[in-house]
Order: C-alpha cells, then sequence, then structure tokens
C-alpha cells in the first residue's frame, strides 16, 4: 500500500471559460474535486490501480465534502480533523488566451495537539505502507520542519518516503533525508541557493541542485521542467539522467507534478528500476496536463506516452 500525507489539502474547484471579462457575470458549470498535492496524487495512484490511503488534515464542511469525493474515487481516508476549514482553491481555466488563474485560500488552523494526532495515524499507516508520500504546503500551526519530524516517524516504521514541497517546508525536510525528492526546477535551485536571475536553470545549476539533494542523504531525486521533461540522478549507480516527453496539446498543467510523483512512488512500490519510476513518473505528469483537472489521468493516454519518453543517461 501507498500513503500519501498532504497538510494542508483543498477543495478544487475549476471553471473552464471561452474568455474571462472583467466586471461582468459569468454563468458556466463548475467541477469540484478533492485537492491538495497529495491528494491529487492518491487519486493517480488509484487510477493505476494501486490501494491507496489519503491522509493529513481537514476541516470543516469543506474537509468533510472533500473526504467524501475522495471515497467515492475509492480513496481510503485516514484526516485528522484541523479548526476552521479546508481551503478552497479556485482555478480559472480561460481558452481564448490559454490562461490559468488560480485563487487559493490560506486553510486551516492546526494545533499541538491535532499534530500528535496526526503523527499517531502515520505510525500506523506506515507499518503497513511501502511509501509515504509528503506533499504540499504547511497550513497555519505548523513548525517548519514537520516534514521532517514525519519522514522520521514513517522511516522507524520501516516505509520509504518521498517528499514534494517548497519553501521552508522542503529546506527542513530534505534534512530527513526522504528517500526520494521531486521539487521543480525553480524550488530545487530556491533551495539550493542557486542564483538564476529570473532565467530558467542551465543544465550544470539543475545538475549541482541534483547532486545536493544526493549528498543531503536522499538516494534518489527528479527535478521536473514541465512541458521540457525532467532531469534525475540516483546515488547507487551514480548516474544522472535527461528526460524527455513529447510534445502534447496541453489543457491544463494543473498537478502535471503531482501526478509524476504519484507514477514514481507506484512504479518503485511495485518493485520497478529508477528508469521504470522515471518513466511512468512522466508519462502520469503528462497524461494528467490533457486533462482539465488534477489528479486525473487517462490510462489510455499513459501507456501511449509512455513509450515517446526518452530516457537518456548522461555522463
Amino acid at each position: 500500500m501507498i500513503t500519501t500525507v498532504t497538510l494542508n489539502a483543498a477543495l478544487d474547484i475549476i471553471y473552464q471559460i471561452p474568455s474571462l471579462q472583467m466586471n461582468h457575470v459569468h454563468r458556466v458549470p463548475g467541477l469540484t474535486l478533492p485537492g491538495g498535492k497529495g491528494v491529487n496524487a492518491a487519486r493517480v495512484i488509484r487510477q493505476l490501480g494501486e490501494p491507496v490511503t489519503a491522509a493529513g488534515f481537514a476541516a470543516g464542511y469543506n474537509g468533510q465534502k472533500m473526504q467524501h469525493l475522495l471515497a467515492r474515487a475509492q480513496v481510503d481516508c485516514q484526516f485528522t480533523e484541523a479548526d476552521g476549514e479546508t481551503r478552497l482553491a479556485i482555478t480559472i481555466l480561460e481558452q481564448q488566451e490559454q490562461t490559468q488563474t488560480e485563487l487559493i485560500e490560506p486553510g486551516p488552523l492546526v494545533t499541538a495537539v491535532q499534530i500528535e494526532q496526526l503523527c499517531r495515524t502515520l505510525e500506523t499507516l506506515a507499518r503497513q505502507s511501502d511509501w509515504v508520500l509528503f506533499s504540499g504546503s504547511l497550513p497555519q500551526g505548523c513548525p517548519e520542519e514537520l516534514y521532517a519530524q514525519l519522514i522520521g516517524i514513517a522511516h522507524d516504521c520501516g516505509a520509504r518516503t518521498a517528499l514534494d514541497s517548497s519553501g521552508a517546508a522542503l529546506h527542513h525536510g530534505i534534512g530527513a533525508a526522504p528517500d526520494l525528492i521531486k521539487p521543480n526546477a525553480q524550488e530545487a535551485c530556491d533551495w539550493a541557493g542557486i542564483a538564476t536571475g529570473g532565467l530558467p536553470p542551465s543544465p550544470e545549476q539543475l545538475r549541482q541542485a541534483l547532486t545536493a539533494m544526493l549528498d543531503h542523504g536522499s538516494t534518489m531525486a527528479t527535478i521536473s521542467l514541465g512541458a521540457d521533461g525532467a532531469v534525475a540522478a540516483e546515488r547507487e549507480t551514480g548516474r544522472f539522467y535527461r528526460i524527455r516527453v513529447p510534445e502534447l496539446q496541453i489543457t491544463s498543467a494543473l498537478g502535471s507534478g503531482d501526478a509524476m510523483a504519484a507514477g514514481m512512488v507506484t512504479a518503485a512500490s511495485r518493485g520497478g528500476s529508477f528508469v521504470d519510476m522515471l518513466r511512468l513518473g512522466s508519462s502520469c505528469g503528462s497524461a494528467c496536463a490533457l486533462q482539465p483537472a488534477a489528479g486525473m489521468i487517462d490510462l489510455d493516454d499513459v501507456q501511449r506516452i509512455g513509450t515517446q519518453i526518452q530516457i537518456t543517461p548522461e555522463a
């Protein structure tokens, strides 16, 4: 089994409109889905046919609805109740200009007692899990080192761990040496203190960031590059990899990184090699970009894209 932990889950509301006009009323259908990075990953893992439990914090009516929608998607829920309301994350996909506008609330307030409850839940789940995937931002009240604490608990209970976060949460989490780290390019360079001057990082800068992650104790590191694919490194073999994905007509990039993380831990849970992880992860990330909502894939797309992905070892 795989467990995902989403400390700042969300209820996603997605609107697709032909043209966004300011100071106008738009009457459009909306799509409501459970959200947050780890929640998105859990839904992808389940669509891949693997048993998965989604954990983290949930609050109020929005949290109840999120869990109800997850249950309908056959994802088991083991969330810890927090104060306030699970945040709303509203996305407006404007078709004419192909823009994506996001309005995201801050999330609930978490207490020390609730953090302790989450830790006890994680102990139970980690003993039953091959992998635990920690994803996303921290809600109010969580210490910056919470991911590091949770990764340590999961390791002590025999599970392997993956981390997909940013900022201070990523900085402290990497210190606990998760088995897999999967930031995007900006998150990786920010963590490694690499100044890009507002430009995309160079191959040398990306390699520098990958090396730094492995030097901190992780065994695998992947940096997602959106439509440009990814770069990755594995400590056991000492190899670096360049992953190239086919050119696609993207509907929305929302949640593609979450789908990539889901595919990677799924392949690992099945006993696959690092290259297998990179192929399934990249296939899921690209397949998600063909959908209007995060956490959604078409298995035919995953299979088709997987045959077109190029994974090249680099010296």
